[in-house]
C-alpha cells in the first residue's frame, strides 16, 4: 500500500463519518467480485448523499471513491461533488465542486468560490462541453498530481463538506421545484465517457459500468 492510496482511505473514512453522524444510511450495496462498497445517506435537510468506494488495488491497482449530495427539489442549495481516481503512483483525477442545483448565485457557490478562488493546483484541466453545462466556474479539477496535491485537496474536500451539510437545506420553500435542474445534472453527467471507462479499468463489464452509472451514480428523478 503506498501513501497514495494510504490518503485516499483516510479522506473516504473522514467523508463517511461525516455522513454517519449528521444522516441515517437508506441503502447499502457491496459487491465482493467488483470491490464496490456503496452507500446511501438522507436526512432533514438533503434527499440524497452518495458514497462509492471500488477499491481495485489487487487487481488493477486502482482505487476510485465518487461522493455526491443532493438537495431535496424545493431546495436550490448546490449539487456537491466529490471524486478522486487513484493508481500507486499518482492521482489521475480529482475533481470537486458546487454544482448548480437551481440558484446559480445560491449564497453556498459564492462560499465555495471564496474558497478556491486563490488555489493553485499542479496541472488544471480544460473541461468538455458536457461539463461546463453543469459545473460552476469555480471546479476543482486536477490531474497526474502527487500526494502533496492530495492532501490538500483532500483536505479542500473535507472541509467543504463539513460545511455543505451544516447549510444544506436552508433555502427550501414550497414555491420552488428543482427537479429538472437536478436532473440536468444527471443528464450531463451520464454523457461523461471517462466514467463507465474507469468503471471497466477497474473490473466492471460495459453493462455493468452503465447500469453503475444510470441506477447508482446519477439516478434521476422520476
Amino acid at each position: 500500500m503506498t501513501s497514495i492510496f494510504d490518503l485516499c482511505d483516510q479522506t473516504a473514512s473522514r467523508i463517511k463519518e461525516i455522513f454517519i453522524s449528521s444522516s441515517d444510511v437508506v441503502h447499502e450495496y457491496y459487491n465482493k467480485d467488483l470491490n464496490i462498497d456503496d452507500e446511501v445517506f438522507s436526512n432533514d435537510n438533503f434527499r440524497r448523499a452518495h458514497i462509492s468506494i471500488v477499491d481495485a488495488r489487487a487487481t488493477h491497482k486502482l482505487w476510485l471513491l465518487h461522493t455526491t449530495i443532493f438537495p431535496f427539489i424545493d431546495d436550490g442549495s448546490p449539487i456537491f461533488g466529490f471524486d478522486i481516481i487513484a493508481g500507486p503512483n499518482k492521482v489521475s483525477g480529482a475533481f470537486h465542486d458546487f454544482s448548480n442545483g437551481g440558484e446559480p448565485d445560491h449564497y453556498m457557490m459564492k462560499w465555495f468560490a471564496d474558497q478556491t478562488k486563490e488555489l493553485e493546483w499542479n496541472k488544471k484541466r480544460e473541461l468538455p462541453s458536457w461539463a461546463k453545462n453543469i459545473f460552476s466556474d469555480s471546479i476543482v479539477a486536477i490531474g497526474a498530481v502527487g500526494t502533496e496535491e492530495l492532501e490538500k485537496f483532500s483536505n479542500l474536500g473535507i472541509n467543504s463538506l463539513n460545511y455543505y451539510v451544516d447549510n444544506v437545506g436552508y433555502t427550501e420553500t414550497s414555491k420552488s421545484d428543482y427537479t429538472q435542474q437536478q436532473n440536468y445534472y444527471c443528464q450531463n453527467q451520464k454523457l461523461n465517457p471517462h466514467t463507465p471507462r474507469v468503471l471497466v479499468n477497474l473490473g466492471f463489464t460495459e453493462n455493468q459500468a452503465y447500469r453503475f452509472v444510470n441506477n447508482y451514480m446519477f439516478p434521476e428523478i422520476g
